[in-house]
């Protein structure tokens, strides 16, 4: 480092110090005049235009004349501060004094990382250079552990948003002037910073019903996305004005939420909250997702990569040459890009093609193996918080086998094996008649001795992300008789499709194409039904109810393991008579499903509909703890 670089160092330490002790002194008064507000607003503007004029008219060699200027612009709160009336307020309810600081202290960190990249690079425009620098990236992790540190009351809004300001501290363009893999090492901190972030936003839904709780987690969602969708276009086509502009706006949002103090009202949540927040942070995991799976791809292939690769515009696959082939395997981008030409080029209907590319997008990202880790990351704690208040052991004993069952059934088996889970393993290895077989049977069996819940409740992703204390708020208040007639036509479909594929392997029909490419029924079924179908009734939870697979029967996998429901499980009644004086039926409440269970009981003693997932709703809504799951293990205990 040459001098000039140092002393920019030591200005940027100082500058970072001087702010820090400032808001401390702010923040811990909650009496303070407007005029002190715009004075110290001044204070940290006439530091941000040094920081700035620093970098221009010394690295830049831009005229000495924009500092005079600058100057006086910075000015203007201290000359506003003497016009005021001076009076004593509660500052952080003053919109105007708490705003005007926020904007002010996001002008002094943007300034002191256009004055860093000044010195040490990148030096592109000013908006992508102020945050694509690791200074900037140190200034918010440096903010967010000081805001966290100096908080009163450290509780799970503190908490939010302290892990939304550290995300920012690694997003990829943060590591632009080091070399690659860092920029993929950065992102990949920032995605777990952000899943930890999601999953407590996931928990202010839950427990917090002021309008200030329902702001924060639907604006941080909001605001995840825009990073997210940054990181997407960066990973895609190294485009840095989203991230960047993302990365600025959610610095005012952040600084806002930390200022100001917005009501805490009760309010009605419904349906429109929620909904809202779930279009977000579903759009935030999926974006996530795709962009993390296409920077990894690149930036390891890049570095692994073979002569083959080097002469391939966009490669699709990892070889095995690269020890990170499991996790970034396919590149969902140059999926999609070969789909959506390819069908163009061959219907040259853009309609098709478009349903055809937005397919093959959303099948891609959602079977990537880090967007299946980070949904199930989440997932499995929001389990972990339904397992902490539940009072039945089964259920209990059932949430601790879905918490452990998922990272073996959901990520390894379907993804790194040729055993076939429904369609997902052909992706990366090709599914035999042999291994399908073998994984038809194994269910199968599973479904005898546990009933359906042994697929539905704990192996398959799709469904038992339901299964958790948030989503249970949205269970439908009444089911369809249509739904009983309508889950055979997906049935049937499903057997259509494994028929025609097993007569494919057996050699008896041709490999089907779609333009020039080969099309596999299993792998198209398996992901049209678990990864397009079922994200959008996901996405769309409050609307569609839980376990909408199972209740409207658009899975014919889910209906397929739902008639071994009728062997050995059952939800049973201790006592009939005691469900014959009920009259309150919370059992029939409870239902994700809507199973008349009562109406079973009392014609047989027992209930073991097909559509039902077992996941025991009904056996811990009951008041007088009259219901029990009766499978292979309570065979065991009787004898």
């Amino acid at each position: 480092m040459n001098p000039l670089q140092i002393a920019i160092l030591v200005y940027i330490v100082g500058m970072m110090i001087a702010d820090f002790i400032i808001l401390f002194y702010v923040l811990r008064r909650s009496l303070v005049t407007r005029r002190v507000i715009f004075f110290i607003s001044s204070i940290l503007l006439y530091m941000a235009v040094e920081a700035a004029d620093i970098g221009y008219i010394i690295f830049y060699k831009g005229s000495i004349f924009s500092e005079p200027i600058s100057l006086l612009l910075a000015s203007i709160p201290a000359v506003l501060s003497v016009k005021l009336k001076d009076s004593s307020i509660q500052w952080r309810a003053d919109k105007v004094a708490s705003i005007t600081l926020a904007f002010t202290i996001v002008l002094d960190e943007l300034a002191m990382g256009y004055a860093f990249s000044s010195a040490f690079g990148p030096r592109l425009n000013p908006l992508i250079s102020s945050v694509s620098n690791i200074a900037f990236g140190i200034m918010m992790l440096s903010d967010a552990i000081f805001f966290l540190a100096i908080s009163s009351i450290k509780n799970i809004r503190e908490f939010a948003l302290f892990s939304f300001a550290a995300s920012m501290a690694f997003m990829p363009n943060i590591f632009l002037t080091f070399r690659t893999y860092l920029s993929l090492v950065g992102s990949t901190v920032s995605s777990i910073i952000m899943i930890i972030n999601i999953i407590m936003l996931y928990l202010i839904e839950i427990r917090r019903i002021s309008f200030n709780m329902q702001l924060l987690s639907i604006s941080l969602a909001g605001f995840d996305f825009f990073m997210m969708l940054g990181l997407s276009a960066y990973a895609a086509y190294k485009d840095l004005y989203i991230i960047s502009i993302s990365m600025i706006l959610s610095m005012i949002w952040y600084f806002i939420l930390i200022f100001y103090r917005f009501s805490d009202r009760k309010i009605n949540i419904g349906i429109k909250y929620p909904f809202i927040f779930l279009i977000l942070i579903n759009l935030a995991e999926l974006t996530m997702g795709f962009g993390e799976s296409v920077l990894g791809f690149n930036i390891t292939n890049s570095i692994f990569m073979t002569h083959h690769m080097e002469s391939m515009k966009m490669p699709m696959r990892s070889p095995f040459t690269n020890p990170y082939w499991w996790i970034f395997p396919m590149n969902p981008l140059s999926m999609t890009i070969m789909s959506f030409k390819d069908v163009l080029m061959n219907s040259h209907n853009i309609i098709f093609a478009t349903f055809w590319g937005s397919y093959i997008l959303i099948m891609m990202t959602t079977m990537m193996p880090f967007y299946v880790i980070m949904m199930g990351a989440e997932m499995i704690y929001l389990v972990y918080e339904r397992f902490k208040i539940s009072k039945n052991s089964q259920i209990k004993y059932w949430a601790i086998a879905i918490m452990i069952g998922m990272p073996i059934f959901v990520w390894l088996i379907p993804y790194y094996t040729d055993f076939y889970i429904f369609g997902m393993s052909g992706m990366i290895f090709p599914v035999t008649l042999i291994g399908f077989s073998i994984s038809i049977i194994a269910i199968i069996i599973a479904s005898i001795l546990f009933g359906k819940r042994a697929y539905c409740n704990l192996a398959c992703m799709s469904a038992h992300m339901w299964t958790n204390i948030f989503y249970d708020k949205f269970k439908p208040k009444k089911n369809y008789r249509f739904w009983d007639y309508f889950r055979w036509i997906p049935f049937t479909l499903m057997l259509i499709t494994f028929g025609y594929w097993s007569s494919m392997e057996l050699g008896i029909t041709k490999v089907p194409h779609i333009g020039m490419t080969a099309i596999n029924p299993l792998d198209i079924f398996g992901m049209f039904t678990l990864n397009y179908i079922w994200w959008f009734f996901f996405f769309l939870t409050p609307i569609f109810g839980t376990y909408s697979c199972s209740r409207q029967g658009w899975c014919g996998f889910g209906t397929f393991v739902g008639l071994f429901n009728k062997i050995i499980f059952k939800i049973k009644a201790k006592n009939v008579e005691d469900c014959r004086v009920c009259n309150n039926i919370q059992c029939e409440k409870a239902c994700p499903i809507k199973i008349e269970i009562r109406k079973d009981i009392l014609s047989k003693g027992f209930s073991n509909r097909i559509s039902c997932v077992g996941c025991g709703d009904c056996v811990e809504a009951c008041p007088k703890n009259n219901l029990e799951i009766y499978d292979i293990t309570r065979l065991f205990k009787k004898k």
